[in-house]
């Protein structure tokens, strides 16, 4: 379970510099926290794009740029699930927040309708305004 949890858009080389505080002040950074961000990650783009989980893990998916010995992390969010969540509808994001809900429920996670919603609503915004050629949708974990 990651403790602090942030989205943000960067260059690659932004994004492994990220790695030993988090995204810095000049980058928009979406901050939340305790939840699994490399398997939400793994549940969102299998439900969006239709690939199982585990043929996802299987591909190394998400893509691991920079991990710290301190348990720092740094995930590429894939192009899949980047466009997916660009050209969701309001009702595809509520959906996809349902799914996420019930899918964590069962698996013994409680997280909160609302929570889910806006963490996903405000990944999809962040996707369409600050997505810019040459940049990439990464997740910072600690």
């Amino acid at each position: 379970m990651s403790n602090i949890v942030k989205f943000f858009v960067a260059a690659n080389e932004g994004a492994v510099d990220a790695l030993a505080g988090g995204p810095n002040s000049s980058f928009r950074a979406l901050s939340f926290g305790n939840f699994d961000a490399e398997e939400a990650l793994l549940d969102w783009e299998a439900h969006l794009t239709g690939v199982s989980f585990e043929s996802l893990v299987d591909r190394d998916f998400p893509e691991i740029i920079a991990e710290g010995d301190e348990g720092a992390s740094v995930f590429l969010l894939s192009d899949a699930l980047v466009n997916s969540l660009a050209v969701a509808s309001d009702s595809e994001v509520r959906e996809l927040a349902l799914w996420w809900v019930g899918e964590k429920s069962v698996d013994g996670f409680e997280i909160e309708l609302p929570v889910a919603s806006v963490i996903l609503q405000s990944l999809v915004d962040l996707t369409r305004e600050e997505l810019q050629p040459g940049t990439h949708v990464y997740c910072w974990t600690s």
